[in-house]
């Protein structure tokens, strides 16, 4: 469908814009450097060449920033999100090794590099890494509980840091930069310059079976780090044979903290994250990038080397790409599409790249730009009200969706029945019109002549890290007219795509273990970084997801944003989306755009619409039915262990095995946690009022500007 947007541009509009359809988005206020920071009062330091260097609270309205060795908190104030010259606090960090020698700067050895807020257990944390090696963790709400404290009591701003104590605080020898949490298996991932990543495993101390059988104890959720965390002892798991040791004791082997190092990297590792979503409560899986551009995937309780290593380089790029961030994504909380157009934000060109099918969607970022100047202007296009919007992530996967195999053809552009994916799966294919699928021709330039079936086809994959699966993850080639008409993605998967960013491309691969297919969008934020001055910033390494809304924010320090939105289409599977740029083109200042380069975004609910505390309690001999079957593994096969007892990370995978179980398995702590978690919805203030939680974004450069947005999704429209 072809509509004109607007008549003084005179341009016409290909995509077809639904209700709903992308993240409203408008701006709250920029704040200059000049403004922030008076002549009478001094601006901090801020390091350059360092990865995200700016963090907000999910709950509390707090904002922090790091300045060479300190961690600023400020409160942003008012809709304008105002943050001034004067923070809060100042809090100078606990260092494990305070002689410790730095990597890129010998004179401030403790220069943080990256900070990062997330939850850990039921607690939501700030973790630093620096220059020196060090680590160190602060409880964000022990944190807001001094600040509070402070001014009660009429402390003067910057409030006295000294009271806030660490519940981490460790060394992992050379200069520090990819740190990762996850929630519910309470652990803790950091990469050095070694090469090694190395992973902290808190101990899970079950002494509510000795006091209390109804509820877990403190220490066995929120006091991870112990008293002393100077003095925290670890257990170390550094080799093949202490790894097999540790695995007889599974699953009573989280009795102890431990500390595991993972080797097979051999160049520096800006980033790595784990699978952090309830479908993977244990905290399995874990994936990393370094400079080379390469993603290693690993399986944590198996063994400490990588089980898949990709590379992610694609043949027209320019110049070399590095790699400096990876995620992966929960495979859920995605936006269902019928049409491949409005997965992908244009009509995906699918060619053959080193054996593997890529989807090129950097056509997209031609209607996003002139979206994003439509926007800034104040133009709105008028959208058809007969076309339905999306629902909501909980609702689009509902446990009747199930996958067809059989050949459909494509329905035309002309249509105007956008409907979610079960609608169009009950709909009789008689209904849908020939396909007009006239891009899916690969370029002669780049053209193979694939005769093999595809893998997905002939192997039928729908669990892609089921053990059982893993032969078809191989270097076949896929057959270009057999994505034509076969329907190969199932849309309530039991794996995760994973989501990389090089210097200036992004990709994601909808399966961890397979090399089938993938989604590339090459150079998105050119026309926001071309004619920068920092080119040399220019890198993909700022990225924050928000799993609630299905989106990701990523960004180059040279200055541009993207606003990403994670999608699903059957015949592509997971994919993204394109849908903003950021800053809009009418937020150049009268002396020209910002030209520093980010030293950090963040994001986080805007006041009112905190995320609430975590579960109040986690329960005990909760029944797991259909909620863990995530990567059912037999881990100690020589090993018998009582059904009873043995929760479903460790069984096998055969559903005669789990028949002749007489009891249902207990759940370990972070599966009875993961489990909560998935079924507790408190209710929330603007509940009923707004059709989505609504986020706020803070861009800060390195003039101390800060550019403040707030976006949210109007499903109701």
């Amino acid at each position: 469908m072809s509509s004109p947007l607007t008549e003084e541009t005179g341009s016409t509009h290909t995509e077809r814009e639904f209700p709903g359809y992308r993240p409203q988005v408008q701006i709250l206020n920029t704040e200059t450097g000049e403004e922030r920071f008076s002549e009478n009062s001094s601006a901090p330091i801020v390091s350059a060449w360092r990865c995200n260097l700016a963090a907000l609270s999910q709950r509390r309205n707090l904002l922090f920033t790091a300045h060479v060795n300190d961690i600023y908190v400020w409160i942003p104030s008012g809709p304008r999100q105002l943050l001034g010259s004067q923070p809060v606090m100042i809090i100078h960090p606990v260092m494990k090794e305070p002689n410790a020698p730095g990597y890129i700067d010998r004179s401030r050895p403790h220069t943080i590099n990256h900070i990062l807020v997330d939850d850990l257990g039921v607690d939501e944390v700030l973790l630093l890494a620096t220059d020196s090696g060090n680590v160190t963790g602060y409880n964000v709400e022990a944190i807001f509980s001094a600040i509070n404290r402070s001014a009660r009591y009429g402390g003067g701003r910057p409030f006295d840091a000294h009271e806030v104590k660490p519940f981490f605080a460790e060394h992992v020898q050379l200069s520090a930069w990819g740190l990762a949490t996850h929630k519910f298996a309470r652990l803790i991932a950091v990469s050095a310059n070694t090469g090694v990543i190395t992973v902290f495993a808190f101990a899970l101390v079950d002494d509510a079976s000795e006091s209390d059988d109804s509820s877990p104890s403190f220490s066995e959720t929120s006091d991870v780090g112990g008293t002393d965390v100077l003095e925290s002892t670890w257990v170390s798991i550094d080799s093949a044979p202490l790894l097999e040791e540790l695995k007889k004791d599974m699953p009573h082997h989280r009795t102890r903290n431990l500390r595991l190092s993972y080797k097979g990297h051999y160049e520096n590792i800006p980033c790595l994250s784990f699978a952090n979503f309830e479908l993977d409560p244990n905290g399995l899986w874990m994936v990393s990038t370094d400079i080379l551009n390469r993603v290693f995937v690993w399986r944590v309780w198996d063994k400490l080397t990588p089980v898949k290593t990709s590379t992610y380089d694609h043949s027209r790029d320019a110049e070399e790409q590095r790699g400096w961030f990876v995620l992966p994504l929960h495979p859920r909380r995605v936006q269902q599409h019928r049409y491949k157009f409005d997965a992908c934000g244009c009509e995906p060109r699918p060619k053959m790249m080193n054996g593997r099918m890529v989807f090129d969607v950097s056509d997209t970022v031609d209607d996003v730009i002139v979206r994003s100047n439509l926007a800034a202007q104040k133009v709105a296009d008028e959208e058809d009200a007969t076309i339905s919007s999306l629902f909501m992530p909980d609702d689009i996967f509902s446990p009747s969706c199930s996958v067809h195999t059989e050949c459909r053809p494509q329905p035309s552009n002309s249509e105007h029945n956008h409907t979610t994916l079960e609608a169009f799966e009950a709909a009789s294919p008689a209904a849908a019109s020939d396909s007009n699928d006239t891009n899916l021709e690969v370029p002669q330039d780049h053209e193979e002549t694939p005769s093999h079936e595809s893998s997905r086809l002939r192997c039928g994959i729908t669990s892609l890290v089921e053990e059982e699966n893993e032969q078809c993850a191989v270097d076949t080639v896929v057959d270009v007219d057999v994505l034509r008409c076969f329907v190969s993605h199932p849309c309530n998967p039991r794996f995760f795509p994973i989501l990389h960013f090089s210097g200036s491309d992004i990709t994601l691969d909808p399966y961890p273990l397979d090399r089938g297919a993938r989604t590339l969008s090459r150079s998105p934020l050119r026309s926001l970084v071309e004619y920068s001055m920092f080119s040399s910033c220019d890198r993909l390494n700022l990225v924050k997801y928000l799993p609630e809304l299905g989106i990701i924010i990523v960004a180059s320090q040279a200055g541009g944003v993207a606003i990403i939105t994670l999608t699903w289409q059957e015949e592509i599977g997971h994919t993204f989306r394109l849908d903003w740029l950021l800053p809009f083109p009418t937020q150049e200042r009268a002396d020209g755009f910002p030209t520093p380069p980010l030293m950090g975004i963040a994001a986080s609910p805007m006041p009112g619409f905190e995320i609430p505390p975590d579960v109040p309690c986690i329960p005990r001999d909760v029944s797991p039915k259909d909620r863990m079957e995530f990567n059912h593994r037999l881990l100690n096969p020589d090993r018998t262990e009582p059904c009873d007892t043995t929760p479903p990370e460790y069984e096998a995978s055969s559903p005669s095995e789990l028949d002749s179980c007489t009891k249902e398995p207990n759940l370990t702590i972070p599966e009875t946690h993961a489990y909560a978690s998935d079924i507790y919805q408190p209710h929330e203030t603007w509940h009923g009022y707004h059709p989505s939680r609504h986020y706020r974004l803070l861009l800060l450069f390195c003039d101390f500007t800060s550019m403040s947005y707030e976006f949210w999704h109007d499903w109701r429209r």
